[in-house]
């Protein structure tokens, strides 16, 4: 009963037969599901359906699985959403009957995403693939880009497309706010560095997942150590680096 589960839920309502929001509150789900126009069930009833989606923090979704294991029936499928893949997989499908089918997702939007359409969707089937189809399709259905991926591909692309990036800009706040104040710094800024501002909102909004996807990637010290790299080649001036960085610039910034 989170934003993701409320982003979820306005892809698949009408999609599909039967969408239901399930909580650790009954009353937060019935809350939840009025205002989505959607039905709400128990813990107790996650047999009945054919797909089960779980929406909490990755370090919490071993116990979750662990409490719902014994109510899912055989044939159906579990989706976990989680921004590291590697060690929460391996024990989500250690606890997950044999019988049950597995498959783990990553929206690379935030919940607060108002448009969907060419947002990315990745899947990384685990377990199984008799569902794989129709969760594409739901998905693209609503405009999203759908990319398959492996738990390794997608963690050690991940490392550089979140660790090194969330850092980057936590590094740049915390170098502003200890070297010149929350006060200068604003009375100085520039005009880029205003749209940064901007983004240091967004991440003050999001710092716990943040925090746990930097402490969780096992590739994310690596990506860390060729952050550091770049900015040492370009504040001592190399020539390569900057030429480099003048080719990276022109091509990632292409529509």
């Amino acid at each position: 009963a989170g934003g993701m589960a409320r982003i979820l839920a306005r892809i698949f309502k009408g999609r599909v037969s039967r969408v239901a929001i399930i909580s650790r509150s009954l009353e937060k789900a019935k809350l939840f599901s009025r205002s989505l126009g959607i039905d709400y069930a128990s813990l107790d009833s996650v047999g009945e359906f054919d797909v089960i989606v779980l929406t909490p923090p990755p370090n919490a979704l071993p116990e979750v699985v662990r409490r719902i294991s014994p109510r899912l029936r055989a044939g159906s499928l579990l989706v976990d959403i989680s921004s590291v893949k590697l060690g929460v997989i391996d024990e989500i499908a250690s606890i997950l009957p044999r019988e049950v089918e597995y498959l783990s997702i990553h929206p690379l939007f935030g919940s607060r995403a108002r448009r969907l359409p060419g947002n990315v969707v990745v899947l990384i089937p685990v377990r199984g693939s008799s569902y794989l189809r129709i969760i594409r399709s739901l998905f693209e259905s609503a405009g999203l880009r759908v990319v398959e991926s492996t738990p390794e591909e997608h963690d050690r692309i991940m490392a550089y497309v979140q660790v090194a990036h969330h850092l980057s800009y936590l590094s740049l706040a915390l170098t502003l706010w200890n070297c010149l104040g929350s006060e200068r710094a604003r009375r100085f800024a520039t005009r880029s560095l205003r749209r940064t501002f901007a983004m240091f909102e967004l991440f003050h909004d999001n710092l716990r997942v943040i925090r746990e996807i930097a402490t969780l990637n096992r590739y994310g010290a690596e990506s860390i150590e060729y952050l550091k790299r770049m900015l040492d080649r370009l504040a001592g001036g190399d020539p390569g680096a900057w030429a480099e960085v003048e080719k990276a610039l022109r091509e990632l910034s292409r529509p």
